[in-house]
């Protein structure tokens, strides 16, 4: 007979005409369809006419019967057969049936199967129900259904899915809230729980009346305020709140998505280290959700949101425990870099400072990539004089061995000496020198002569003015003030023409009227390479030093090995 559904229908259908054949019927049925699917064959009507034929006969086993066979191909009768089966069940008294018939039931609910309240109302009407739902009677001393869950805690589950519906139908988000509190219970499984969180997520993606709302803010608001940050509840919310956000982001609803997130930030919802609901959301890193969370603050329009989210979590990355992947890594550069665009000067360095790889070194990351967006910000910084966070990013690069370009490092040495902020210069001038930004400059201790490049700036020449004489003070402090003893300074030709290499020996002259006191320098004579050379009065430099002395030698020492 296998194969054979044209038969089985036909005789299912003769079969349920003669009520001596009624067990012959449900016996062919539940054969057949325990081993095949419903094809092209299956009559919906000869099934209906089974069950009201069974029901009227008062036969609620075989039912029962033919209902579970029905339902594992999601087969269900029509409402008005289920409400007539719950008012028989509860006024002719057949308790043996309860148990199975609430089995059924929770069955049909929680596979999203079309139900209506006014069937669970006739089962909460039979007595029988009233006596399994007692809080007095203990947990472990109900019957149970499927999996040892108690019947009482999987008719409340069955009740809660279709209570979401109504809700969604009715976009009552509120009341959506309060039946989901009421299924978050100790007597719940969390796998219950986690099904039924899988119905609130769909409810609250649902399609609204008002297009520009979020569900999920009345529903938030109605189960969180009160409730332990570490609750199963909230984990939970948490875990509806990664999948709403990632089918936000998919579909491009940045309006939506930041409401969202404005939602979770408000009732500490802590979703950075849950996971999503469906099975398409699961195994996303910790770090993706954050750049996730923060992209939606970002293109919903608040840039203040997205850097929020990301200071909250200390800029997380990667751990052991919460691990990151290349593309991870790729995207959270990409959103930080689009921050850096939009943000002050000041929130653009914090969010340059930690790219992925710029804190701890990142063997997935090559940092070099990041050269044009920090050049970028250095040199919107120096043009619009914002010169102490100028200054802050050229140390970051110079320490994390970000290649600073050469011209507007100079031009920020320059305008920090003529804005007075030499601190800062002296600073990233030896920190320059360290990173090698400067080979030409060479001023050996204990040696009588300085040799520098023409191509450095008045600032470049003073500040260089001052590290050679501190590196020789052990020279030139013991002598006499009025010593008439002098250093040899040379200035170095590159590729500049002849008018620019000129310029520079001016340069060289007015850059030692820097230095307070000031320092005496005269041009004597061309060497045999057509190089300039000038001599520097060693009594200047004496006075210079011992003016100068004590902070010199701190910062210049920690730069000249």
């Amino acid at each position: 007979m296998k194969g054979d559904e044209k038969f089985c229908v036909n005789t299912v259908s003769r079969f349920t005409k003669n009520p001596l054949c009624l067990q012959k019927a449900v016996a062919l049925f539940t054969s057949y369809y325990q081993h095949n699917i419903p094809g092209m064959f299956f009559s919906v009507p000869v099934f209906l006419s089974l069950l009201w034929t069974l029901l009227k006969a008062d036969i609620i086993a075989d039912v029962l019967s033919v209902l579970c066979v029905a339902l594992a191909h999601k087969i269900v009768p029509t409402h008005e057969f289920l409400l007539a089966l719950f008012t028989c069940v509860r006024e002719k008294g057949f308790t043996s049936g309860v148990p199975r018939l609430l089995q059924l039931t929770y069955k049909m609910a929680s596979e999203n199967l079309m139900l209506s309240l006014d069937c669970f109302d006739g089962v909460r009407n039979i007595p029988e129900f009233q006596q399994i739902i007692d809080p007095n009677v203990p947990d472990c001393q109900r019957p149970s259904v499927s999996d040892g869950v108690p019947i009482s805690c999987s008719l409340i589950l069955a009740h809660v899915i279709v209570e979401i519906e109504l809700c969604t139908q009715q976009e009552d988000w509120c009341c959506l809230g309060k039946a989901f509190r009421s299924v978050c219970t100790p007597c719940q499984h969390p796998s219950q729980v986690e099904r039924i969180s899988g119905h609130v997520a769909v409810a609250l993606l649902s399609k609204t009346k008002d297009n520009l709302s979020v569900p999920f803010a009345a529903f938030a608001e109605t189960t969180c305020p009160t409730e332990d940050p570490n609750s199963l509840l909230m984990g939970f919310i948490g875990r509806i709140g990664v999948s709403l956000m990632q089918r936000y982001h998919k579909t491009q609803q940045w309006a939506k998505g930041r409401s969202l997130m404005e939602v979770l930030t408000r009732f500490k919802i802590n979703y950075s280290m849950q996971r999503g609901l469906f099975a398409n959301e699961d195994g996303g890193s910790r770090c993706n959700l954050i750049t996730l969370a923060a992209e939606l603050f970002f293109l919903g329009g608040s840039l203040e949101g997205a850097l929020q989210t990301l200071r909250e979590s200390k800029w997380f990355v990667s751990s052991n425990i919460w691990p990151c992947k290349e593309p991870d890594l790729e995207r959270r550069s990409r959103l930080l870099a689009h921050l850096a665009e939009k943000a002050s000067h000041r929130d653009a360095l914090e969010v340059l400072r930690n790219l992925p790889g710029i804190q701890k070194p990142n063997d997935q990351v090559d940092i070099s990539k990041y050269t044009p967006l920090f050049n970028t910000h250095l040199q919107v910084c120096v043009d619009r004089l914002v010169l102490p966070v100028a200054s802050d990013l050229a140390y970051l690069m110079l320490s994390r061995k970000v290649p600073v370009d050469g011209a507007v490092l100079q031009a920020l040495l320059h305008k920090l000496g003529k804005q007075n902020q030499w601190q800062r210069a002296r600073e990233l001038f030896g920190r320059s020198l360290t990173a090698g930004h400067y080979p030409a400059v060479s001023a050996p201790a204990e040696f009588m002569s300085l040799i520098v490049p023409s191509q450095l700036g008045e600032v470049e020449l003073a500040l260089t003015f001052e590290m050679f004489i501190t590196v020789n003070a052990s020279f030139i402090l013991p002598l006499p003030e009025m010593t008439p003893a002098t250093f040899n300074i040379i200035l170095k030709r590159s590729q500049e023409s002849e008018k620019e290499y000129l310029s520079a020996g001016s340069r060289l002259l007015s850059a030692a009227l820097i230095p307070q006191p000031n320092l005496e320098v005269h041009y004597i004579t061309v060497n045999s390479s057509q190089e300039q050379v000038f001599t520097l009065s060693v009594a200047s430099a004496l006075r210079w030093l011992r003016r100068n002395q004590m902070w010199a030698n701190k910062l210049w020492s920690e730069f000249i090995k």
